[in-house]
């Protein structure tokens, strides 16, 4: 598949530990290599990093930065090393839980759309609204850049690389994909999601767990909806769904 996992890690051990055990259960998660970036901040997330490598049918490395450099470099640095292995590269971090078809509608993804150059990116995020839960394998695509569960492949990567904001201090890093270096590409996703944001609790971007429940969390996906197992999914109109991106930026 040439394909590989990049997870980026800092301080929040007990989404960590729902993330990789999560991970772990993923369908096909044997074929994967996983790389993990950690920021040399706590000492817990570092061992769960590395428990993470010690897994049975598990592939994984973890990597332990020498100081802190932040969310910016951090995603940076772990997508030039996907990129300098592999073709294709499903970026994750600490408070994205994925759900046991993830990886699979990934890689459909990928497969699906490499030579589509209007495609930017796969996200596997989806804040799915109730009443649409039941398109367990519809997708739609959308002019926008969601950070959440996402991939792409080293062409579109190297089209945006050279305006990757340096440090911190600067917009973030899915901002400049998502206005600027994206330009009119978009990006296709499920209309059920296959991953979970739960980090209402210490993120940079999220003041607080009520903002987070009313604008990020994702209640209805793939682990909440009962039903049968998809192999192939099918790109419907993006007006089949009332929860396009643009409608709810945040």
């Amino acid at each position: 598949m040439n394909t590989v996992i990049v997870i980026t890690l800092c301080k929040r051990p007990d989404y960590t530990r729902l993330v990789l055990d999560a991970l772990a259960r993923c369908d096909d998660i044997s074929r994967y290599p996983v790389a993990m970036l950690c920021e040399p901040v706590n000492e817990e997330v570092i061992e769960l990093a590395a428990a993470f490598t010690r897994k049975p049918g598990i592939k994984a490395w973890a990597m332990v930065g020498t100081q802190r450099v932040g969310c910016n470099v951090n995603t940076y640095s772990a997508l030039a090393y996907g990129f300098d292995h592999h073709e294709r590269v499903i970026a994750m971090e600490d408070d994205t839980v994925p759900g046991s078809d993830f990886l699979r509608f990934m890689t459909w993804g990928f497969d699906e759309y490499q030579k589509d150059a209007s495609v930017f990116s796969i996200c596997g995020y989806q804040r799915t609204p109730k009443d649409e839960a039941a398109y367990r394998s519809a997708v739609i695509r959308e002019p926008w850049f969601t950070p959440w569960g996402w991939g792409t492949w080293r062409d579109r990567w190297e089209s945006i690389r050279e305006s990757w904001p340096a440090n911190d201090g600067q917009i973030s890093w899915d901002t400049v994909i998502d206005k600027l270096t994206r330009r009119e590409r978009c990006e296709v996703r499920p209309m059920l999601a296959r991953i979970q944001n739960i980090g209402g609790e210490g993120g940079t971007h999220v003041p607080n767990a009520a903002w987070h429940a009313a604008y990020h969390l994702n209640p209805h996906w793939i682990e909440s909806v009962p039903g049968p197992r998809v192999d192939e999914w099918c790109e419907v109109p993006n007006t089949t769904t009332r929860a396009l991106r643009r409608h709810h930026p945040c």
